[in-house]
């Protein structure tokens, strides 16, 4: 099992968007908090090995509410993802966050 929070950019068509996923695998599971237009939602679904997705969430947008179901890939270093909601689709790109500090490592004496 692994955690990481990734600093990212969703490109919309009105302009990019900056926000944080959270981001928890454990075996072929990844769930997480998308934080995104001053909104914080959960997501989950599934990954494999390699780090190729597929994850199922919602974006709340001051007008609406968009469920999406979007593939892509997450490393412990990175993410890229492609969002598909009804009729939107958007690109989120992301890094580990700088503000990101690992847990300490446990220590056998």
């Amino acid at each position: 099992m692994w955690n990481r929070l990734y600093d990212i950019t969703m490109q919309t068509p009105i302009g990019n968007r900056y926000g944080s996923m959270n981001v928890t695998v454990n075996q072929n599971h990844v769930d997480g908090i998308l934080t995104i237009l001053k909104k914080a939602i959960p997501f989950d679904g599934s990954i494999c090995e390699d780090g190729n997705c597929r994850i199922s969430g919602q974006l709340i947008t001051l007008m609406r509410t968009i469920p999406y179901d979007a593939v892509g890939r997450i490393t412990k270093s990175s993410l890229w993802l492609i969002l598909k909601g009804e009729q939107e689709t958007f690109e989120v790109s992301g890094s580990v966050s700088d503000s990101y500090v690992s847990a300490p490592k446990e220590q056998t004496l």
